[in-house]
């Protein structure tokens, strides 16, 4: 694979099938060997282009969705936005962020957290929260975006109970300098 300039914009309805491509890859690469194989080979492109179709599909829906994109490979990450899904007053929370393994460490991911963020900023929100799995293997690149780690919690993925750690940015005003939207 040649790796070339990616772009980020916002998602459209059209994008969900690679979308949910790009999802199910990017969770069986980073969480192999910490969820089921079972399950995670059991993740479907089909099911997960129907989840980000309902949602892009969703004119009420609080925020967005963002997609890096190259010219010569299409859809190679993409990150999700809104509320934090905990109620944290004043919090967006960045929901997903998923790139496929090739495009990672290539400062993407940093540039769809601060499209993220940006759009966060724009709605009001004052801080920014992600959570993810404790045993995921990103969490230092949300420690080097200066997050801090705060609150865990129990989940449940795939019938097995999975500890989540969540990090947080109190002033995303502060950290949009650290998190850019542009090439």
């Amino acid at each position: 694979m040649t790796l070339t300039h990616t772009d980020i914009r916002a998602a459209a309805f059209e994008d969900a099938a690679r979308l949910g491509r790009v999802h199910v890859e990017a969770w069986r690469a980073a969480y192999r060997g910490i969820l089921a194989d079972d399950y995670l080979d059991s993740m479907s492109d089909i099911r997960h282009a129907a989840y980000w179709a309902r949602i892009l599909d969703d004119t009420d829906r609080a925020v967005g969705t963002f997609i890096a994109e190259s010219e010569q490979n299409g859809i190679v990450g993409f990150a999700d936005c809104g509320p934090e899904r905990g109620g944290q007053p004043g919090f967006g929370e960045v929901m997903a962020l998923y790139l496929l393994p090739d495009w990672q460490h290539r400062g993407i991911g940093r540039r769809l957290v601060g499209a993220c963020a940006v759009r966060l900023a724009a709605e009001g929100f004052i801080g920014l929260a992600i959570w993810t799995l404790q045993d995921n293997p990103a969490r230092g690149f949300y420690e080097a975006l200066g997050g801090t780690p705060s609150e865990m919690r129990k989940t449940d993925i795939g019938g097995e109970t999975m500890v989540e750690q969540c990090y947080r940015w109190p002033d995303i005003q502060v950290h949009l300098p650290a998190l850019p939207n542009h090439r």
